[in-house]
């Protein structure tokens, strides 16, 4: 008997299987530029400045606002930067959100080819959406985790397990890209306050935390799905 004789007798199918492998975006049609300062060459400013007066995290931040998948890397001089802006169909109106001293040094699009760098810098930029959308729903971020810190006046679930989560990145055939979730236990966490300082300060034995509630990270990819594909 074949594989998918046996598949068919068992009376089972991908729509009763569970997966931690979801689809996020079709890469067809995608669109990216690259900004850097412009005054300063290569390198950027000479000092570094705070974030809101210097012209690529200023620009980053203001593309953040107006929702557009966008990161910022260091390049190999500390204070040289450069900004990445993802889009699909039109280009969006960037005069308002880039600063007047950053300038195109690099373009492309899908029909050109897409590098592992420019990939790898995509998949930061989606994390980064991911990201924003967690901390909007009083998520935290450890390292790689994400996990949802206890609430003080929450009910004890008892034995409750405590969960984070992570995401990596990764293209399916030449233009699919997934990400993977990964599923740990973490030990109970709250939000330090100055409750907690007097419990610490005032209690002879280790001070206890409630349980949490499991997370539900489908409508965060769902979310985020909907979010890259308009």
């Amino acid at each position: 008997m074949t594989t998918t004789a046996n598949w068919v007798a068992n009376g089972a199918s991908l729509e009763d299987c569970h997966s931690n492998i979801f689809s996020l975006a079709e890469l067809t049609g995608i669109k990216w530029r690259c900004y850097s300062f412009r005054s300063g060459g290569e390198y950027g400013p000479v000092i570094s400045a705070p974030a809101q007066d210097d012209p690529v995290l200023r620009s980053f931040m203001r593309c953040v606002q107006a929702n557009l998948l966008c990161v910022w890397r260091r390049k190999i001089k500390p204070d040289a930067k450069e900004l990445w802006i993802f889009w699909w169909g039109e280009e969006p109106n960037l005069s308002d959100v880039i600063h007047h001293e950053l300038e195109v040094a690099e373009e492309g699009l899908w029909e050109c080819g897409l590098s592992y760098e420019c990939r790898t810098l995509l998949f930061k930029a989606i994390h980064n959406l991911l990201e924003r959308c967690l901390m909007d729903k009083g998520f935290v971020r450890i390292g790689k985790w994400f996990f949802k810190p206890h609430e003080l006046e929450g009910k004890s679930l008892g034995n409750s397990e405590h969960l984070s989560c992570s995401f990596s990145f990764f293209l399916h055939g030449e233009s699919n890209v997934c990400t993977s979730v990964e599923i740990a236990q973490h030990q109970p966490a709250y939000h330090i306050t100055e409750h907690h300082i007097r419990l610490a300060q005032t209690s002879i034995t280790p001070v206890q935390g409630n349980t949490t509630k499991p997370l539900f990270f489908f409508l965060v990819l769902l979310y985020t799905e909907q979010k890259l594909n308009h």
